[in-house]
């Protein structure tokens, strides 16, 4: 493996550190399990054996014209603000399996929340109602196995989305004009296959990586309600320079297969006026990224990323900034 080549394999460490993300609302809720745009610069490329520990923080704002939170359905334009911090270690192991690298990610975010609309159904009608909510969310685990050729690098993995932050149903407070809807978790376990490949040309710098994954959930048995597969293509194509930084695009599109099931879904359609529930979305931004820096002496990568979502339907659509910092042990 050439010199440039292995450089650059450290640097993979800012997309491990954030492979696996949180909950904010849902699909049942508006976001999903997985934060979308999470696998950008180096999406297929598995880094040498070590330690990497990886601090994410995050911002996103969106809106939805109608969803269901909680168990409450929303028919209002609703707004959603998610303040992010997450933690995540990730473990590459000094060993061989299939013919490739193995290695395992832990996520654990922290978030503080909260959703804001202006009623238009009875019995709150003219309310302005905000919710809000904070802590710890869903932990992610992410076992996989990356492969080099060259100038070409892949990988496999299985994201399993634990449901670890607190969850309750939605609670409607008449007299005082408030709901109780959002919780930290999910309530569900999630599921995530994913390819990833890369293209990297240290002799030019040039990258282009890309990822595809679907996601698979189960049924939330206190709403009832089955949130259906979806499917998701993130790509990125970044211009390396020999100072450390990168710069480019990155982007993604996200699409359910199937409509939600289950009574809690089929509440939410009436509720809504919906023919049907399958949600999608697509997003678009600017990348930055730095590697070879130091960090209480030990090498530090970081990444800044701006993502301005469209045609979104049936979810928020959001704008999301998104900064990381990745040291290697």
């Amino acid at each position: 493996m050439s010199k440039g080549i292995k450089t650059c394999l450290g640097a993979t460490a800012i997309l491990l550190s954030v492979t696996c993300a949180d909950r904010a609302a849902a699909v049942e809720g508006g976001v999903g399990a997985y934060l979308l745009g999470s696998r950008d610069s180096f999406a297929g490329i598995v880094p040498g054996p070590g330690q990497y520990f990886g601090i994410d923080i995050i911002n996103l704002q969106g809106n939805v014209q109608g969803l269901s939170v909680g168990g409450l359905p929303i028919r209002a334009d609703t707004e959603l603000n998610l303040n992010l911090l997450k933690l995540s270690y990730t473990h590459v192991f000094d060993s061989v399996l299939w013919g490739g690298t193995p290695a395992v990610n832990l996520n654990i975010p922290f978030l503080d929340a909260s959703l804001s609309y202006v009623a238009i159904t009875p019995p709150l009608a003219g309310s302005s109602i905000k919710d809000t909510t904070s802590g710890i969310g869903d932990i992610t685990v992410t076992p996989m196995v990356g492969w080099h050729r060259q100038k070409f690098h892949y990988s496999v993995g299985m994201s399993v989305f634990v449901p670890t932050g607190n969850y309750d149903l939605a609670t409607v407070d008449i007299s005082s004009g408030t709901i109780d809807a959002l919780s930290n978790g999910k309530n569900v376990w999630s599921f995530q296959p994913v390819i990833s490949s890369t293209y990297f040309d240290p002799g030019t710098g040039f990258e282009v990586s890309g990822a595809a994954s679907v996601l698979f959930s189960t049924r939330n048995k206190a709403t009832d309600y089955q949130t259906a597969p979806a499917f998701m293509l993130e790509a990125a194509a970044l211009q390396h320079f020999k100072s450390g930084w990168a710069v480019g695009l990155t982007g993604y599109t996200y699409q359910q297969l199937e409509d939600d099931s289950g009574s809690g879904a089929a509440a939410t359609r009436a509720a809504l006026g919906a023919q049907s529930l399958k949600a999608r979305v697509s997003g678009l931004g600017p990348i930055v990224t730095f590697s070879g820096g130091k960090v209480f002496g030990k090498s530090t990568n970081f990444k800044l990323k701006y993502t301005h979502e469209f045609d979104a339907k049936r979810r928020f659509e959001s704008d999301t900034l998104w900064f990381n910092m990745t040291m290697t042990f």
